[in-house]
C-alpha cells in the first residue's frame, strides 16, 4: 500500500484499523513519532514538539483552551506523538464542557470527545507499542463509559440516553471479564451500579431481575478486588492492601446502600419472577443455580419457588447450592436428621477444605436466617476448622446472630474480631460495630430517661402523701 495513503487516513479520522495493526512504534523517539506522519518534515516535526510541550503545560496550569489548541494540531497531525492524547485528551474535553455556555460549542467538544475515544480504541494495538503502560480494550471502554454518563447528560444535542450510559458500562465490564484488563476500578463499579439504580427506578417490575444480577455482579467484584487487598496484607505489602481498601469498601457500601434504599429485594416481586420462568429454566442447571443464589441473597430461601429450583436443579445434578436449598426444605418440613443430611452433602460435594469453609459460611447464613442461632454459630466455628483464612467472615457471622439476639457486647466483640482478622470485611465490620453502638448508646440513654422519670414520679408520690398527712392533721 502507498505510504501517503496510509499517512493520509491516519491523519484525517485515524480510522484505518489494518493499517493501525501494521505499525509499531517501540523505541521509536517522539521526533519519529511525529514525523511518520508529516513525511519526517523537519518543520513539522519542531511544531508538533512544541505542541507536545505546550498541551502538557496547559494541563498542568489548568489552562484548558491553550490545552485545546495544541490538542487539536497534535490530533490531526501527530497522533502517535504522546499517549497523553488519549489519556489526558478527555480530562480536557471534560472541563471545557462544563465551562462552555455555548450550546453548539458544547456539542462540538462532547462529539470531538468521542471520536477521541473512537481512534484509541481503534488504534490501541499502536498506541500500546510507545505508551509507558499497556491498556486493554476493556480499559478504554470503562473510561468511555464514565466521560459519557459525565458529559453528556448536560449536552444538549448529544442524544444521551440512560440505557446507552447502561450499555456502555456493561460493555466495559464484560469486555475486561472476558479479556483481561488491569481491574475493573471501583469507581467504575460504583457509577455502574449508580446507572443501573437509575434504570431500575424508571421501570422497576421490568428491571428488577436485570438489576438484581447487576448487584451481584458489582458486589462480588468488589469483593474480589478486597481479597487481592487481604492477599497483599499477607505477603507484607501494607501500602498496596490500604490502596485497594480505599478504592473497593466506598464502593462496595454504597452499591449495598443503594440495593437496601431500592426496595428491589422485595420477596414477594422476586418469588413472582422466578415462579414465571421455572418452566423455562427446569432444564438448565447454570439458570437454576443462579435464580438460587438470587433468591438467597433476597430472603427468598424459605419460599415454596424456592424449594422447587433447588429440588429440580439437584435432580439434574446434586451441587452444594442445590442440597442446602434441599435442607432448608427439609428444616421447614421438621425432618432434623435429613436436613442434616443434606447439610453434610454439601460438603461433600466439595472437593477441598477451602471451599468447604465457604459452604460452611453459606450454610451458617442459611440458618441465620431461619433463626436457628446455635447451628450458625456451630457452622460458622466449622468454617474456621476447615479454613482459617475464613476467620474474618466467620467472626463476622458470629457478630450477626449476637446482633439478632440482643448481646451486644459480644457481638461488638466479633466485629473487632472480624476487623483485625480480614481486611475485606473490616468496613462491613466496623459499620456493624457501630450501629451497635449506637444502639446500645440509645438504650443506655433510655434507661437513663426511664430511671429519672420514675424517681420523679416517686418523689411526686412522696411529697403529695406528705402534704396529705399535713392537711389530715
Amino acid at each position: 500500500m502507498n505510504k501517503k495513503l496510509i499517512i493520509a487516513a491516519m491523519c484525517v479520522t485515524l480510522t484505518g484499523s489494518a493499517v493501525a495493526q501494521e505499525l509499531n512504534f517501540t523505541g521509536k523517539t517522539l521526533e519519529e513519532r511525529i514525523g511518520y506522519t508529516n513525511n519526517n518534515n523537519e518543520d513539522s516535526i519542531k511544531v508538533g514538539r512544541s505542541n507536545v510541550s505546550l498541551f502538557q503545560q496547559s494541563l498542568a496550569n489548568k489552562d484548558w483552551a491553550g490545552a485545546y489548541e495544541n490538542f487539536s494540531w497534535l490530533f490531526k497531525h501527530a497522533p502517535y506523538a504522546v499517549n497523553g492524547i488519549y489519556t489526558q485528551g478527555p480530562v480536557m474535553f471534560y472541563y471545557l464542557i462544563q465551562g462552555e455556555q455555548d450550546k453548539a460549542k458544547k456539542l462540538k467538544y462532547f462529539n470531538e470527545l468521542m471520536a477521541l475515544f473512537e481512534a484509541r480504541q481503534k488504534n490501541l494495538d499502536v498506541i500500546n507499542t510507545f505508551a509507558n503502560s499497556t491498556s486493554t480494550l476493556g480499559d478504554v471502554l470503562s473510561v468511555k463509559a464514565d466521560y459519557y454518563n459525565w458529559t453528556a447528560p448536560g449536552v444538549e444535542g448529544s442524544n444521551y440516553t440512560l440505557n446507552k450510559s447502561y450499555e456502555n458500562y456493561r460493555n466495559a465490564i464484560t469486555m475486561i471479564n472476558e479479556k483481561g484488563g488491569r481491574e475493573i476500578e471501583g469507581s467504575v463499579l460504583q457509577n455502574f451500579f449508580l446507572v443501573s439504580d437509575a434504570m431500575y427506578k424508571s421501570a422497576p417490575n421490568a428491571l428488577r431481575e436485570q438489576y438484581l444480577q447487576d448487584y451481584l455482579d458489582s458486589k462480588d467484584a468488589c469483593e474480589r478486588m478486597l481479597q487481592l487487598a487481604k492477599e497483599a496484607q499477607a505477603a507484607g505489602d501494607t501500602e498496596k492492601a490500604e490502596k485497594l481498601l480505599a478504592k473497593y469498601d466506598g464502593p462496595l457500601a454504597m452499591i449495598e446502600q443503594k440495593f437496601t434504599e431500592s426496595g428491589a429485594a422485595d420477596s414477594a416481586q422476586i418469588v413472582k419472577i422466578y415462579t414465571k420462568k421455572l418452566e423455562d429454566y427446569k432444564a438448565d442447571i447454570n439458570k437454576l443455580n443462579s435464580a438460587l443464589t438470587v433468591m438467597a441473597n433476597n430472603d427468598c430461601d424459605n419460599t415454596d419457588i424456592y424449594y422447587q429450583y433447588a429440588e429440580a436443579a439437584y435432580n439434574i445434578e446434586p451441587t452444594y447450592t442445590s442440597a442446602i436449598g434441599m435442607a432448608q426444605k427439609a428444616q421447614k418440613d421438621g425432618e432434623a436428621e435429613k436436613m442434616l443430611e443434606y447439610y453434610e452433602k454439601a460438603l461433600e460435594l466439595s472437593s477441598s477444605d477451602a471451599n468447604r469453609g465457604v459452604i460452611c459460611l453459606n450454610i451458617a447464613n442459611s440458618l441465620i436466617k431461619s433463626k436457628s442461632f446455635t447451628g450458625a454459630l456451630t457452622y460458622a466455628e466449622r468454617a474456621i476448622k476447615y479454613n482459617a483464612d475464613l476467620a474474618g467472615k466467620a467472626y463476622l457471622k458470629e457478630a450477626n446472630v449476637y446482633t439478632q439476639l440482643g448481646q451486644y457486647n459480644d457481638a461488638v466483640a466479633y466485629c473487632t474480631k472480624a476487623a483485625e482478622a480480614d481486611i475485606t470485611v473490616s468496613g462491613t465490620a466496623n459499620r456493624l460495630k457501630e450501629n451497635i453502638q449506637r444502639v446500645q448508646a440509645n438504650q443506655a440513654a433510655n434507661e437513663k430517661a426511664r430511671k429519672e422519670y420514675e424517681e420523679y414520679v416517686a418523689r411526686q408520690k412522696a411529697e403529695e402523701e406528705f402534704w396529705t398527712r399535713a392537711a389530715k392533721k
